[in-house]
């Protein structure tokens, strides 16, 4: 009987044990969709050619928990979800041979975060302070020209050499890959999927500062925490990440001023060889300042990294200047984009120095909280300072942004 008795104890402590006290959180479900028609001429040559017309869309379900203690900490959970469906790979050109990949719904951040009087902390994977304070400049749309593109059309395998044949996409950097893009944005954050704490200071007079830490560039095992640490001393790999930043939003006799910077730099884990991607320490650095006044905004941005290669001929560089005006619902806009790849930025190996330069005409109309209509033209020109690698790329997107 006695041995019952035990047992029966130590099943009763089991249950205690599995049935744990849960956070009184307040969920809240968001997320929004991002979905265009859009018409584009990649200027590519005949070997490969590239669809002209097609619909790009960009969705997201978006997981909030939050509640307040009775100290006054503000504690919250955040998930968000990418969402997909079947993703065709075009790294083949034949109908019958292009592979299909099954729902790509995948955690795009996932992080949870404590907040006061005496500010903000954010802990898991979630952007980190460059990009959380960076200044963007006025766009057409902000989801084709803005500080981080979702939809674009533009083909960056064209740009080097006029055709469809991954040529600046080989080799061990980022864009490596037969399905990769360049995305024609300017958002400082290099790993912005890194398990990292973020700190943000309260809002003083329209000052605000932060700053990030991340151990490594990369998310956690998927499976959870459960796999022991990951590799280190990894070539290729970056590590110890960190980010500063600082921004100042005001008003001056009408005017609306926005000015900011940011800092980041990462080390590499195993330096390769001279010339190669992750040979030296990751560096990035941007600015902006943005104006506005009775509906209208003028601004710019800076953005500047080495890229992570030792060597010269190894930076990137990005301007952006943009205008825009709002009236009610009514928004138009206009941009100039101009990025610099030098010929071994990211390692790529180029022939020459590669310029990318885009303009961006376009507006909307918000038909409802959240919803709005949107349309623009782009115009893309690159220079190699080789004529026949030369191109000349349009684009027309038309669609609706909903956020819910």
């Amino acid at each position: 009987m006695k041995k019952v008795l035990l047992a029966g104890t130590a099943l009763v402590g089991v249950a205690m044990m599995a049935h744990t006290a849960h956070a009184d959180l307040k969920l809240d479900l968001g997320g929004y969709f991002r979905g265009y028609g859009v018409w584009t001429d990649n200027d590519e040559d005949a070997t490969n050619s590239l669809r002209q017309f097609d619909f790009l869309r960009d969705s997201e379900i978006h997981f909030t928990g939050e509640t307040t203690t009775d100290m006054g900490l503000t504690v919250g959970v955040h998930t968000e979800l990418k969402v997909g469906n079947e993703s065709r790979d075009s790294s083949t050109f034949s109908t019958l041979t292009t592979p299909f990949y099954e729902d790509p719904t995948m955690t795009d951040e996932a992080y949870a975060y404590f907040s006061g009087g005496w500010g903000r902390i954010n802990l898991g994977s979630e952007d980190g302070a460059a990009y959380l304070l960076q200044v963007a400049a006025p766009s057409a749309d902000s989801n084709v020209d803005g500080l981080r593109v979702y939809v674009q059309g533009f083909r960056s395998d064209v740009w080097d050499d006029g055709a469809v044949n991954f040529s600046s996409g080989t080799g061990a950097h980022p864009f490596s890959g037969n399905n990769m893009n360049i995305a024609l944005g300017y958002d400082n954050a290099d790993f912005r999927q890194a398990e990292r704490i973020t700190y943000l200071t309260p809002k003083w007079n329209g000052f605000q500062a932060g700053v990030s830490y991340a151990a490594e560039q990369d998310m956690q095992d998927p499976f959870g925490g459960s796999f022991g640490q990951s590799q280190d001393n990894v070539p290729g790999l970056f590590e110890n990440l960190w980010e500063a930043s600082a921004r100042w939003d005001g008003e001056f006799n009408g005017f609306g001023i926005s000015l900011g910077g940011g800092y980041s730099n990462a080390s590499a884990e195993n330096e390769g060889a001279v010339g190669t991607y992750a040979s030296d320490d990751l560096t990035t650095w941007n600015g902006g300042l943005n104006v506005s006044y009775q509906g209208w905004s003028l601004g710019g941005a800076y953005k500047h990294s080495n890229t992570g290669v030792a060597g010269p001929n190894t930076d990137e560089r990005t301007w952006v200047v943009g205008l825009g005006w709002d009236n009610g619902p009514w928004h138009a806009g206009a941009s100039w984009y101009n990025r610099r790849f030098e010929a071994n930025a990211y390692g790529m190996g180029l022939t020459d120095d590669l310029d990318v330069e885009r303009w961006t005409f376009g507006g909307g109309y918000t038909f409802g909280p959240g919803m709005s209509f949107r349309g623009s033209v782009a115009m893309l020109n690159t220079d190699t300072n080789t004529a026949a690698a030369d191109v000349d790329q349009w684009q027309v997107a038309v669609g609706t942004d909903i956020n819910f």
